[in-house]
């Protein structure tokens, strides 16, 4: 463990540029096992054989990207961890030949049990991964079959040991609000936070995302939402028992005891410039926001062709920036900054008068230039924010 953690000290020492302001970059890996039944993500079954072809034009996107440095990086999916180890080489290997990192950078993979195995796991730290991210979902066997999981629980219970032996930080995810779930059932779930001490949680509520399978078993009568009284019983037993274990909010579905946040999801939500590669993967850097090609042939011959692959860009009007300062800001508990709104030109005299109606119901403070969503206002997130909004 220490050997795996020095390297990947020297590792950020040597890649650093020091005359450069830090950037952020988001990496997509589009592949999956299966395809599990509440994912709306970019993601895809199978297509092993084109694996290979996949990181080449990765690395391809990557160099025509700013060298950095990176103060986080972080290769999501899909599943990271689903490539071969070969390809984990060629991809980790190709990235450390162009980017440069900060001294203190964070580089996240995230990866599923099923096929987190403690070699590419380690393989992935060797080359300067400090960061793991794995999709538990649920420690109940029945619910994981629900989910459509290929994995079982005993297989995250492995993962997690694997991946705690070669990074300084664990994160899991972890799925609430299935049918019949009661604080219970969720408490056992949570109990995993605990048996391997670790200092990050994400938690997120089980939704029926359009083009889902679940989404069209709903529309049959097959599936149905949960009571939205069980639903915020369920977040207040989620909340009083993270904190009971030293996991502080800090987002609406993150967790984590303090100087253990995700660093870059934290860019996101304090919109910050992010470059990003890959098959669907969105950047935005100076106000221009590009989505690249959704499949990963499509994807794969426009970079070989020489081209961007982007499909869609957007120049962001000042109204879709202030917007976004109000949403991404209240899902924080540090909450939105008011100065920030001003210089983004939405001063108090737009919003002041409705975000007073709100603290008085106790639904928002202020405290330090920032309104924050109170623990009762978090339930009504998004009403609040589009109350809110321009």
């Amino acid at each position: 463990m220490r050997a795996v953690l020095r390297a990947v000290s020297d590792l950020a020492d040597q890649r650093l540029a020091p005359h450069s302001s830090p950037v952020h970059l988001y990496l997509h890996v589009p592949y999956c096992a299966a395809k599990c039944p509440y994912c709306d993500f970019n993601s895809i079954a199978g297509r092993e054989a084109e694996h290979a072809a996949y990181v080449e034009a990765l690395l391809t996107e990557v160099r025509r990207l700013p060298r950095g440095p990176y103060a986080t990086a972080f290769l999501g999916g899909g599943t990271p961890t689903i490539l071969g180890p070969q390809l984990i080489a060629r991809l980790c290997q190709g990235l450390r030949d162009h980017l440069h990192f900060t001294t203190e950078y964070e580089w996240t993979v995230e990866a599923n049990p099923g096929s987190a195995e403690a070699e590419r796991l380690l393989m992935y730290a060797e080359h300067g991964v400090n960061r793991i991210s794995l999709g538990v979902q649920s420690t109940d066997d029945q619910v994981l079959r629900f989910l459509g999981r290929v994995h079982a629980a005993a297989d995250a219970e492995r993962a997690i040991a694997a991946a705690r032996a070669v990074v300084p930080r664990v994160s899991c995810d972890l799925i609430m609000g299935v049918p019949d779930q009661d604080e219970s059932a969720l408490d056992r779930d949570l109990l995993l936070y605990e048996r391997h001490d670790l200092s990050h949680a994400s938690v997120y509520h089980l939704t029926y995302e359009p083009g889902t399978e679940f989404h069209a078993r709903r529309a049959k009568g097959e599936l149905t939402d949960i009571d939205p009284v069980r639903s915020r019983a369920l977040f207040t037993h989620l909340w009083t028992r993270l904190d009971q274990l030293g996991l502080r909010l800090y987002e609406t579905s993150n967790f984590a005891r303090p100087g253990h946040e995700s660093q870059h999801n934290l860019a996101y939500w304090r919109q910050r410039d992010y470059h990003a590669a890959g098959a669907g993967a969105v950047s935005t850097v100076a106000g221009v926001r590009t989505t690249r090609e959704r499949h990963p042939e499509r994807y794969i011959a426009a970079i070989t062709a020489g081209n961007d692959a982007a499909c869609k860009v957007e120049t962001l009007t000042s109204t879709d920036t202030v917007r976004e300062a109000w949403m991404l800001g209240l899902r924080l508990a540090e909450g939105v900054s008011t100065a920030r709104l001003t210089e983004l030109s939405d001063p108090p005299a737009r919003w002041r008068s409705r975000a007073d109606a709100l603290i008085r119901e106790g639904l928002l403070d202020e405290a330090n230039g920032r309104l924050r969503l109170t623990t009762a206002g978090r339930p009504v997130q998004d009403h609040v924010t589009s109350w809110l909004m321009p």
